[in-house]
């Protein structure tokens, strides 16, 4: 049995084993056990007594760290699979990560201790990889089952078009966003007041807190989404100040800190790993490395119907069912431009996200597929006739 010591001084917060019966779970309190999460463990470790219930704390390459009732395990998820309620049904795959609810079946002798079953997951917070520009096509897993998702932006380098994609990021999981504007005790001319302002026309209906992780001023709201029973997960660019913001709320340097570069407004990835820390609050914190890009994953169109309510109103309700908004008679999106009510910027934003996903969808229909392809051949010989007639007229 491959279980370590919560002491390490490698690994994620934990504490010492207590003497509890692994029935109880009072130690999975601390790291944001539910009632509804108990009921499930415990029914499916009645049937088998043998799996052992947890809360993955990180991941790292093949070996997933769980802190569970009485210690840590560092276990393989070769064969992990979803826990449905119904066992009769066909059950998927899954690959832990971070935040999820695991059962555990310990090895034997020399045998790794494996993830055998992953509780469904209340939410779920995934982007779509890019790298330099060009999509990867597969997702990115950040975390699982999580109450709330502070959005965390530099109020000294704040950037519109950013929060508007981090909030559909969100929405999209099924947590909650809320956008806190660090760094505060930076500004210099700029009242903390004003960046407020913009970051609510980015995200209407949304919380914004402006803070000072390093001061402290203005994190005392944020406790209210750290009480016992809720996860919030931390996301932004690199150098943004979460890790600042982490420890503070931590009470204690659980984090290395960064700054942003005063050449290119970016910062150094000081986080390197996600990992889940408990709050003194009673919550539950888990801080990720700086996201560069922000890509929304297939099936996001409710989500940026939320992030772009004031533009969705208006969707449906010109004259022409083709209008394209760029001056036909009868547009009603046209008309809330100009008198004021609808912001051009946030319509274009709303334009340019629907058209990536619409891309992203259109690449998975075998008869867009196909299209597109007929039409790349129809390009590509118009290139070479074209490439002919110039040649012929060169000689």
């Amino acid at each position: 049995m491959n279980n370590i010591s919560p002491d390490h001084e490698q690994e994620p917060q934990s504490i010492k084993p207590n003497s509890q019966p692994s029935g109880n779970l009072s130690n999975l309190v601390q790291y944001g056990l539910t009632d509804a999460v108990r009921e499930r463990f415990t029914a499916i470790t009645t049937k088998d007594p043998e799996l052992l219930p947890g809360r993955v704390a990180r991941v790292d390459g093949i070996s997933t760290f769980v802190h569970a009732n009485s210690t840590d395990y560092r276990a393989v998820s070769t064969y992990a699979r979803i826990a449905h309620e119904n066992e009769e049904i066909e059950v998927e795959p899954a690959q832990p990560t971070v935040g999820d609810w695991v059962l555990i079946r310990p090895g034997e002798d020399l045998d790794p201790d494996e993830i055998e079953l992953v509780l469904p997951r209340t939410s779920l917070l995934a982007r779509k990889r890019v790298q330099r520009g060009k999509e990867e096509g597969d997702e990115q897993v950040l975390a699982a089952n999580i109450t709330t998702v502070f959005v965390v932006q530099a109020a000294t380098y704040f950037n519109n078009n950013r929060l508007e994609r981090e909030i559909a990021l969100v929405w999209a999981s099924g947590a909650v966003p809320v956008v806190v504007l660090s760094k505060t005790d930076l500004l210099d001319e700029l009242d903390p007041e004003t960046v407020i302002e913009q970051a609510q026309l980015a995200a209407p209906g949304v919380d914004v807190f402006a803070v000072s992780g390093i001061t402290g001023d203005g994190t005392d709201p944020l406790r209210i989404y750290t009480e016992s029973g809720t996860t919030v997960v931390l996301i932004g660019a690199s150098g943004v100040g979460k890790s600042t913001l982490v420890n503070h709320l931590i009470g204690h340097e659980a984090m290395d800190t960064g700054e942003i570069r005063e050449s290119d407004a970016r910062g150094r990835h000081t986080t390197v790993t996600r990992q889940l820390l408990p709050l003194p609050n009673g919550g539950v914190l888990i801080d990720t490395p700086g996201i560069r890009s922000i890509a929304l994953v297939s099936g996001s169109e409710d989500a940026l119907a939320k992030t772009f309510s004031e533009v969705e109103q208006y969707m449906g309700k010109c004259r022409f069912n083709d209008c394209q908004h760029s001056g036909e008679p009868g547009c009603v999106i046209v008309e809330a431009i100009a008198l004021g009510e609808l912001s051009r910027a946030r319509l274009d934003s709303y334009r340019q996200m629907g058209r990536e996903l619409k891309h992203d969808e259109s690449k998975h229909d075998p008869t867009v597929k196909t299209e597109h392809e007929r039409l790349m051949r129809v390009i590509a010989k118009g290139r070479r006739q074209k490439s002919r007639v110039s040649n012929r007229k060169k000689s």
